[in-house]
């Protein structure tokens, strides 16, 4: 069993990370009500099908709570990509009182 390396919802905002590079796993209708600005949408299930599409460069995976995206880092590190699972989700990020982006 792997073990999901996991980064807070304040490493995250502090990371500046990379255009494509924070993934949105969960359902477009959640996606669509709101989540971390330059999210890129990727549900679980397609990331599942294909989880070597993300390329060399590590991904951090974000879902509402940190289940999905756990899920998804796993099977993203299986493939060969470095990806890590944000702790608490969107739910945290928007608990910590940051922006939130509700355009598709």
């Amino acid at each position: 069993m792997t073990t999901v390396r996991e980064t807070s919802v304040d490493e995250l905002a502090a990371s500046g990370w990379e255009p494509g590079r924070l993934v949105d796993v969960r359902s477009t209708e959640e996606f669509d009500a709101g989540h971390v600005p330059g999210a890129h949408h990727v549900p679980l299930e397609d990331v599942l099908a294909d989880p070597g599409r993300f390329g060399p460069e590590p991904v951090q995976m974000i879902c509402q709570s940190g289940g999905r995206s756990a899920m998804a880092a796993e099977a993203v590190e299986q493939a060969g990509t470095p990806a890590v699972s944000v702790a608490g989700g969107t739910s945290a990020w928007i608990e910590s009182g940051r922006a939130v982006d509700t355009s598709p």
